[in-house]
């Protein structure tokens, strides 16, 4: 254990060492004595590096091999990398395996202290609630629970437990709020009590007590207190009867842990006449609803077939990576990196998002692309086409505002085949810029055939189609917010004006026009004049 603590240590500091162009030698040495020390982490680090030319002269060997080396000291991010880096879907599978494996023995660890952690993209909007305790949401409901509001406990209560919204875990506090929520009979005051009761959290261990807050809490309609109740039945009281009763009333009620649960019985309890086809379905149904154990199942399960039935690896792998994505090592390193980015320290931002990025973490390489494009010049350590690199591996990563940037970018370049599927990929994503480019495309001629949008095969040839513009830039004004509505909807009017007849314009539109312009004169005369 003190090896691996030096491990991090030599980590820790020869990381910092990196940011000085002075001293980054030395911040390499450390890293590689790292990494010789049980840091595998640190091995990718310099893997990163490598693949990239930053601080390091790129090298792309010796990117490879120190990826493979820290892979096989199941290092999180470099299995990752590798993960992304190959199409053979049961490598894949492993890689990603890796990774969800290790992120369900830290989910279970209770002295876990960074349990969850949201992890943010950088942009205008989504930090505004990564400031912890003094942000201001969180102040609001602190008022409000220390008024005795019993929602506002219980929501600060469970913000304590996992460390949510930049706030430090503190599950003490976490306690005295949902014990404050329970006394006024919250549904999730009681049921949070007694299941920190129940492991000790916070407070002593006490099963007889606990099991009354979760008793009181069934009661109050909490759908997973009847569960829990059934969890209790049957390893305390080896009632598996009773414990059925309990989880089919919480399953009923939508929650996950039961109908895990009920699975596992199917499963292992002879009593039952064990059904693993019927379990099976449990299982996806309980993943489908977020359990992570059920989840791991399902992967194994649909990885090798029931019986007799063939495996099915690329839906296994879409199990596998529900788990592998929320890689707590990964989640702590990008609140790392937000953090830097708050306090000004962008070169240290920049190197996190930079290491993830090569993991093949698409939300850090959004972040990397963003940060390189807004602080260019605050940034020490350039890289080339830094933006453009990292929106376009996140593009292919699936995120729909890269898609819409890289589209853009290969129109600059004339690209306009490509740039037109990446438009629809952005506008099946929902991005209201993937609808508007597509429409310019019709708009102008652009021929670039046909091109798949939300289903529909559309035709894109070297005639003006104002028809489909039209469709198409209405559909964006229509499903998006404000930005759509000046961004669509402007050019919209103003197409819609401009290719109605002339006798329509004099006869129709500009007597409302005139119409509307006297009213609001006469309006504002009213106003005046009271």
């Amino acid at each position: 254990k003190s090896i691996v603590n030096l491990g991090g240590t030599l980590y820790t500091t020869g990381r910092k060492l990196l940011l000085n162009t002075d001293t980054y030698c030395t911040g390499v040495v450390l890293l590689i004595m790292s990494g010789c020390y049980g840091s595998p982490e640190t091995l990718f680090t310099l893997a990163a590096l490598f693949n990239t030319g930053v601080l390091l002269p790129k090298n792309s060997v010796l990117g490879r091999e120190f990826t493979l080396v820290a892979a096989t000291q199941s290092s999180i991010l470099a299995n990752l990398a590798l993960a992304s880096l190959t199409s053979t879907c049961p490598l894949r599978f492993a890689y990603h395996g890796v990774v969800a494996e290790q992120f369900m023995l830290e989910w279970k660890r209770a002295e876990s202290e960074d349990l969850i952690a949201e992890r943010t993209r950088l942009k205008h909007g989504e930090l505004s609630h990564q400031e912890g305790a003094d942000d201001q949401v969180f102040q609001f409901l602190l008022m409000q629970a220390q008024q005795g509001n019993p929602d506002a406990q219980a929501n600060i209560g469970r913000m304590f437990y996992w460390g949510q919204g930049g706030v430090d875990r503190n599950i003490e506090d976490a306690f005295e709020m949902q014990h404050a929520a329970a006394l006024q009979n919250h549904p999730d005051g009681l049921f949070d009590t007694g299941i920190m009761m129940l492991k000790g959290h916070g407070t002593e261990k006490n099963t007889t007590k606990a099991r009354q807050y979760l008793e009181k809490a069934a009661k109050a309609g909490h759908k997973g207190a009847p569960g829990t109740l059934g969890y209790l039945e049957l390893n305390e009281n080896g009632n598996v009867t009773g414990a059925v009763h309990y989880f089919n009333q919480s399953h009923q009620l939508g929650d996950t842990d039961a109908t895990h649960n009920l699975a596992i019985i199917q499963t292992f309890y002879e009593a039952f006449d064990p059904d693993p086809y019927y379990a099976h379905k449990m299982f996806k149904l309980a993943s489908d609803r977020g359990h992570k154990d059920a989840t791991l199942i399902a992967a194994e399960q649909t990885l090798h077939g029931l019986h007799n039935q063939t495996g099915d690896c690329p839906s296994a792998l879409k199990y596998i990576k529900v788990l592998s994505d929320q890689s707590n090592y990964v989640t702590r390193m990008m609140r790392e990196a937000v953090k830097s980015y708050q306090d000004e320290k962008y070169d240290d931002a920049l190197l996190k998002y930079l290491i993830l990025a090569e993991a093949g973490v698409e939300m850090a390489q959004y972040n990397l692309g963003w940060l390189c494009q807004e602080f260019s010049n605050e940034i020490t350590h350039k890289i080339p086409e830094c933006t453009r690199i990292y929106y376009s591996k996140s593009a292919s990563n699936g995120y729909g505002p890269s898609q819409a940037y890289l589209a853009n970018h290969l129109w600059t370049k004339g690209d306009f085949y490509e740039s037109a599927r990446w438009y629809a990929k952005a506008a099946n994503n929902k991005v209201d810029e993937g609808l508007f480019g597509l429409g310019y495309f019709s708009k102008e001629g652009i021929a670039v055939g046909v091109v798949k949008v939300n289903g529909s095969s559309l035709y894109f040839g070297p005639e003006r189609n104002v028809t489909l513009t039209k469709k198409l830039w209405f559909d964006c004004f229509h499903r998006g917010g404000e930005e759509a509505a000046v961004g669509c909807g402007v050019p919209l009017l103003w197409l819609t004006l401009t290719t109605l007849p002339p006798s329509t314009l004099l006869n129709t539109v500009l007597p409302s026009i005139l119409l509307l312009t006297l009213l609001a004169l006469a309006v504002n005369r009213c106003t005046n004049s009271s």
